[in-house]
């Protein structure tokens, strides 16, 4: 633990050497000149507890009724640089991550925590979190200057244009990104708020995918986006093989607009995946008949090609000076076990992000938000039988949709480097199970440092 934390602090000692706010160089006379190598860094430490709360029993997958608290500490690298040939940059993300989520993040689909891995570790471990090539082409002679920022070298790119990245990096990094709720080292921290939760997005234990993303911008005001992502090779895994019936496929169109006068984006998409999914229906009727319990009985369904879809859509939208809202809602078909991120089929989210300076604190922001989380019959009946899936499981389900609220208050406290957060989340029927209805109050601390 000492040697953790001595670890840490050093981290946060780099990390607030240098402001984080830097967009490039500039001449004297206001020249802009583009960056060839970019350097940025992250640490994000976060704390959550609970007192116990009401459940009548409790099972493999359950979120512990007692009560408990727990930690889990990220650091990332960030490192940009020009390829030799017109478009081209490398970028390199080297990543430490070490702790765990509350319950060894288990036992809430709408997870409380951002930064929580569903593998935890004592242990500190260090990952190469991506490492993916950007191409940019051209579709015209117009250009617009581009801000420097994490995985991002300041510089001039064209307006209308096509952007092609190739490597290893998060789905999330390209699809359904929301200025209000897309961030939880940020911004809201539930899982079921930073992203549209029913897509079950490809990913490895750790969040991040490999494959080829193509982003066609014909307009400022429009994008159209299409991504071919490897599948884990078995749930919550990670490896991910490289194989044509081990793919998730995800189109998205983004158009940005200005409603009375205010910026806002919608962003519709839909995914269909193949991979080595197990069939809900299935394995129950073979465990009916060979006794086998739900969770055997679906690994005898596990094929790659197995296919789950799914659509949904994003909604951000100023409303006031310095006030924004987002909407998020996303279905699959609930007929395939979750693999890859949680397990929930239907899902609603709505909340409202405040900048400071609309109460006289620049540099302070403010959210609130709530969800609810469903699931389809068949994973219902998986769940009732005593299944388990790779987050949630308490052995029986006397089923209740799973309803949550957060609200965060973020603060600098040194610059634009050090940011510290309170965080509170109220959540009912934790894993969709009325007999452990709690509600579970959990209340968390964050702090984040970058550079």
């Amino acid at each position: 633990m000492a040697r953790r934390a001595g670890l840490g602090a050093a981290m946060l000692l780099a990390l607030t050497a240098v402001p984080a706010t830097a967009q490039g160089w500039a001449t004297p006379e206001g020249e802009r000149i583009p960056e060839n190598v970019r350097l940025n860094a992250q640490m994000t430490e976060f704390i959550q507890g609970y007192p116990s709360f009401r459940a009548a029993y409790s099972g493999r997958n359950s979120l512990p009724a007692g009560g408990q608290v727990r930690q889990s500490t990220s650091i990332t690298a960030y490192f940009g640089m020009r390829m030799p040939w017109p478009g081209g940059e490398l970028y390199i993300n080297p990543e430490y991550f070490q702790g765990f989520g509350l319950g060894d993040t288990l036992g809430i689909a709408g997870f409380t925590n951002g930064d929580a891995q569903k593998g935890g570790n004592k242990v500190g471990v260090l990952s190469l979190a991506r490492m993916f090539l950007r191409q940019t082409f051209a579709l015209g002679a117009e250009a617009e200057w581009r801000p420097g920022d994490f995985n991002q070298l300041a510089g001039f790119v064209p307006t209308r244009r096509v952007v092609v990245t190739v490597g290893k990096f998060a789905a999330g990094d390209i699809f359904q990104t929301s200025t209000y709720a897309g961030d939880a080292r940020r911004q809201f921290w539930n899982w079921s708020l930073w992203a549209s939760s029913a897509w079950d997005f490809a990913a490895d234990v750790r969040g991040y995918t490999q494959g080829v993303a193509i982003e066609i911008i014909p307009d400022p005001a429009f994008a159209i986006r299409y991504g071919a992502l490897l599948m884990p090779s078995e749930a919550n895994g990670g490896e991910l093989p490289f194989r044509p019936n081990n793919v998730s496929h995800v189109l998205e169109l983004a158009y940005q607009h200005n409603w009375f006068g205010r910026p806002g984006a919608i962003k519709p998409f839909a995914y269909y995946s193949t991979g080595r999914m197990g069939h809900y229906r299935q394995a129950l009727d073979i465990a009916a008949l060979t006794g086998l319990t739900p969770d055997a009985a679906m690994a005898t369904t596990h094929r790659y090609g197995n296919s789950k879809w799914g659509f949904g859509i994003l909604v951000d939208q100023e409303i006031a000076d310095n006030v924004g809202t987002f909407f998020r809602a996303s279905w699959n078909d609930g007929r395939t076990e979750t693999f890859a991120f949680t397990q929930i089929d239907r899902s609603i989210a709505f909340g409202l992000s405040f900048k400071g300076e609309r109460w006289g604190r620049p540099g302070h922001t403010a959210g609130i938000a709530v969800a609810q989380n469903d699931l389809s019959r068949y994973h219902r009946d998986f769940l009732a039988a005593g299944g388990t899936g790779l987050i949630i499981g308490d052995g029986k389900l006397r089923y209740g949709s799973e309803r949550m609220l957060e609200a965060y208050y973020d603060l600098p406290v040194y610059r634009d480097n050090v940011f510290v957060a309170a965080n509170y989340q109220l959540v009912h029927n934790p894993g969709y199970n009325r007999d452990r209805a709690g509600p579970a109050h959990v209340f968390g601390l964050r702090i984040h440092a970058r550079y």
